[in-house]
């Protein structure tokens, strides 16, 4: 299935809600440009069956680190738990769980792409999505070498308003693949048209996971993009489905309800996902259909596209900026699990030259993508 330029350039590319204060700037250009710490949703204890090990990695993803550990120490992978997938191209700091009993040889993990930090305990497992978000410490160069104290000003600047005021909470390019091919895939997979070898047969339920979820996503940008145009995306319409900022379940806004503190939840399709009312899923629809897609496409892979509601704007924290000894601008802020840091860049930077991404574009959007820029 095929889905047109202007269509997936608006996926891939959507509005921005504010004017860049940049006009261009590298990102990536080493590993250590582009530094992640883990948020984690509850500290461990010191006590319990499960050792806790806090991991610096560089250059390696979420999955090589995983073989490491099963490789170096002896763990069996199901044993192994982590609360989120990290960036290759970055260094990166998180949780990794396995058994006590095997945390005592932790050090032997240890060379020039992975530290074991520090080693504690608790008594459960890490599962996916424990996790509260990631902080993000991103040094931004320029293409002409420098630059100026103005410059760095503007972008702590941004950064306090988009704290204040939040971000569209877009998925970021990776997810879509390279130009575009994994939502493609995905819209192909929904359609029937995609060919039964088209994957290798053990990879056969990954990919699907990953290409429905690409459609989603995609989807979802189009909702997005369609309410910044609209200028309503900080407004709560009638018959949308909302969730409070500080929280995480979604309802229909009543009539008259009280609007406050209350975010639009953008559609993530799928039999189990609250539907919209009124006009607001009229819109919906119709961004569906401009795909060629229904409701009733997703019941084939319910179980792979259960459907949720996402909320459509994101406030970043501990938002700061300055100007470094080289010139460049340090940029800091910490965003929710499933927020983009570059998508939080791109309301700052008009273009934005990532390293990261021109060394990982392999045809598809790793598989290990949760948000955070892999």
């Amino acid at each position: 299935m095929t889905i047109s330029p202007d269509l997936l350039s608006r996926v891939i590319d959507p509005p921005k809600l504010f004017s860049p204060v940049l006009s261009e700037c590298n990102i990536r250009s080493i590993p250590e440009d582009f530094q992640v710490d883990e948020i984690s949703a509850y500290q461990p204890s010191g006590k319990g069956e499960h050792g806790y090990l806090w991991i610096e990695k560089r250059g390696l993803t979420s999955p090589e680190l995983i073989h490491r550990i099963v490789r170096n120490l002896g763990v069996p992978a199901k044993e192994i738990g982590i609360a989120g997938q990290k960036d290759r191209h970055a260094v990166t700091r998180q949780f990794v769980s396995i058994p006590r009993r095997f945390a005592e040889h932790a050090a032997k993990l240890n060379d020039e792409n992975i530290k074991v930090l520090f080693v504690t305990a608790h008594p459960n497992k890490l599962k996916t999505g424990h996790l509260r978000g990631n902080k993000f410490c991103l040094v931004l160069r320029s293409p002409s070498g420098a630059f100026t104290t103005g410059e760095a000003q503007a972008v702590y600047d941004r950064l306090q308003t988009l704290a204040a005021e939040g971000i569209p909470n877009y998925f970021g390019t990776q997810r879509f693949g390279h130009h575009g091919n994994t939502m493609v895939d995905g819209l192909s997979l929904l359609k029937g048209t995609l060919p039964k070898d088209h994957w290798p047969e053990n990879k056969t339920r990954t990919m699907r996971r990953l290409v429905l979820s690409a459609v989603q996503s995609g989807i979802f940008n189009l909702v997005v993009a369609q309410r910044i145009t609209d200028g309503t995306l900080r407004t709560p319409l009638p018959g949308e489905v909302v969730i409070r900022r500080q929280g995480t379940k979604p309802y229909i806004l009543p009539v008259d309800g009280p609007t406050d503190d209350i975010i639009p939840a953008g559609p993530m399709p799928g039999p189990e996902m609250l539907a919209a009312t009124g006009a607001v899923a009229d819109m919906e629809r119709e961004i569906m259909s401009s795909l060629r897609l229904s409701n009733r496409d997703f019941q084939k892979y319910s179980r792979l596209t259960s459907g949720i509601r996402r909320k459509m704007i994101e406030f970043p924290t501990e938002a700061d900026a300055r100007l470094t000894d080289d010139a460049a601008i340090m940029a800091t802020f910490s965003v929710t699990s499933g927020t983009y840091a570059t998508v939080v860049l791109r309301e700052i930077i008009r273009s934005l030259n990532d390293s990261g991404s021109l060394v990982e574009q392999t045809g598809v959007v790793s598989a290990d993508d949760d948000g955070d820029d892999e």
